[in-house]
């Protein structure tokens, strides 16, 4: 690691060229980190080195003859994980920053949260968008990983113009962060590797207050330091020296145990239980499924309520079985994903709406019966449908949207399924969660897929049955035959949605019936078609891969 490794980069030709070299220059400021240094100074400088180069090189190759007040880029650093709920600035070049992002606010938190590379068109259009510099209009945020997959930190890169940045700014970012993780160590990395499933709380959407930022009430204006100490302004922002010192130094996790519950989790004495993965590579597509029995603990359920904004859990929840495809070239862009974090997610925002109070609602109420009539779900309005009601179709909303299947695209090829001389490659089931509505009946939330040498077909069921009045059950069965694709040249993905009711006041004749008994008696009320659009124009150079043997 030297300073004399920070020398101009040659003109370059292309953007590619352009990265290539930096990529180059920037292993050598990180490898081999100096043996004089303890980690956390390698680190520093190393990011420190890394921010500045980066921030005056791409600058100089978008318009070598600006001057420093009218950049291309306006802002350049890193976000570092404290805690997998919280991330904090790290070294950067440009305005003072936000001192802390929580998980999932603004395009940091939630390139963290999800893992994935975000490219921002216009930043004025993100919801939630954290004004850190008024000048900002579009933004690149790329995920640092360690080797395990685990979020450790973010870069973050701000334009003064809109649209600024394209897949090859992503591709050659995250070929620079892969750089930083495999010789960095950052101050999260070994928590996660002594207990990965601490990571799962970082899914969790944060319901923090908004963070600390020097913009003030006004995001549109960030304060000079002489407006920060003035009198009006005196005590609402720290001194230049503190922000000065937020660029440079780590803030170390407090000396108390945090809320979140999660800290816990992992290696205990009661259990030494590990999550199954299994990963199958089928027709471009990389299929993964994580599998483990325990449910969460009372503490954990806890923060789950918290950070979701509910009062009430389903019984048994099981937080680690899961279920995400992606392409097989895109590994980071996960465009199917199941699991109790997104259902859970789904049903406390579901409840907020009018279709859910105009449509699902009344498919599906308490029942006025004496013993229901002091139930807790009768009496408290826990933020949830009671039996967890939601919209999820498994489909990653930010990269893609469902469309209305039109006439002439094909529907689920019902007789592909159907052909038993097709080899299976993958197959599973699992359970999401399951309750038992306080020995009334039974709520009960599942996945069942299977992966053929030519298509994949999943059914995701939320079944529920209240004893001695009604069975409601929804399902939504994700198809994509691989060698079918629209004339644009995506992968043409199907979603079939149906919502179907089954009278049950002869309870002695239902008694022994599963969901699919019920399903095969029960009217479909609901039925929606759709096809899954990729919107995220940054992520189609893999479309070509599907189908691909």
């Amino acid at each position: 690691m030297h300073a004399d490794n920070s020398s101009v980069i040659p003109p370059c030709g292309s953007k590619r060229e352009l990265y290539t070299r930096l990529e180059a220059v920037v292993r050598s400021f990180v490898e081999p980190p100096s043996s004089m240094l303890t980690p956390h100074f390698n680190l520093m400088i190393g990011l420190s080195n890394v921010s500045a180069l980066l921030f005056y090189e791409l600058n100089r190759f978008a318009n070598p003859n600006a001057m420093l007040s009218d950049l291309p880029l306006n802002w350049l650093g890193f976000y570092l994980l404290q805690s997998p709920q919280r991330l904090v600035l790290g070294p950067f070049q440009g305005r003072p920053a936000c001192i802390e992002v929580a998980m999932g606010r603004g395009v940091c938190g939630t390139a963290a949260q999800k893992g994935e590379t975000l490219i921002v068109p216009d930043v004025h259009a993100f919801p939630g968008h954290i004004a850190c510099d008024s000048l900002s209009n579009s933004e690149i945020v790329v995920p640092i990983k360690t080797a395990k997959g685990h979020v450790v930190g973010v870069l973050d890169v701000d334009s003064t113009q809109r649209e600024f940045f394209d897949a090859e700014d992503a591709q050659g970012l995250q070929n620079i962060a892969t750089v930083l993780s495999q010789n960095l160590e950052f101050p999260m990395a070994c928590t996660l590797a002594r207990n990965p499933l601490l990571a799962n709380a970082a899914f969790l959407p944060s319901h923090n207050e908004a963070p600390f930022s020097l913009a003030g009430k006004d995001e549109d204006k960030v304060p000079t330091v002489e407006e920060a100490v003035g009198s009006k302004a005196k005590g609402a922002f720290p001194p230049f020296s503190a922000t000065k010192m937020a660029a440079f130094v780590i803030t170390r996790a407090p000396g108390t145990t945090p809320a979140t519950a999660l800290t816990e989790v992992g290696e205990g004495a009661s259990t030494q239980q590990r999550s199954q993965r299994f990963t199958h590579r089928v027709g471009g597509w990389d299929f993964s499924v994580t599998e483990l029995s325990r449910i969460l603990t009372q503490e954990e359920l806890l923060h789950y309520e918290e950070a979701l904004g509910v009062s009430a859990l389903p019984e048994i929840p099981f937080a680690f079985n899961t279920l995400r495809i992606a392409p097989a070239e895109r590994a980071d862009a996960a465009l199917v994903k199941f699991s109790l974090l997104e259902v859970l997610r789904s049903a406390a925002a579901f409840y907020r709406t009018d279709a859910y109070c105009r449509s699902t609602l009344p498919q599906l109420q308490i029942p006025v019966a004496d013993s229901w009539k002091k139930s807790p779900y009768a009496t408290v309005d826990a933020k949830v449908d009671w039996a967890w009601r939601n919209n999820y179709f498994g489909v990653n909303e930010w990269r893609c949207k469902l469309r209305p299947l039109e006439p002439s695209m094909p529907g689920v090829n019902w007789e592909l399924l159907k052909d038993q001389t097709l080899p299976i490659v993958f197959f599973h089931n699992f359970d999401i969660f399951e309750d038992d509505l306080h020995d009334h009946g039974i709520v009960k939330s599942s996945v069942r897929f299977r992966v053929m040498s030519l298509a994949f077909f999943i059914l995701f069921r939320h079944f529920v049955r209240v004893d001695g009045y009604r069975v409601w059950m929804r399902e939504v069965r994700l198809f994509h035959e691989f060698s079918v694709k629209r004339p644009d040249g995506q992968p043409h993905i199907v979603v079939r949605e149906e919502v179907r009711i089954l009278d049950i006041a002869d309870g002695e004749k239902f008694r022994n019936y599963d969901p699919n008994d019920c399903a095969r008696e029960a009217t479909v009320v609901e039925a929606n078609d759709f096809y899954v659009s990729i919107e995220d124009p940054t992520y189609d150079d893999w479309w070509s891969t599907i189908g691909v043997h």
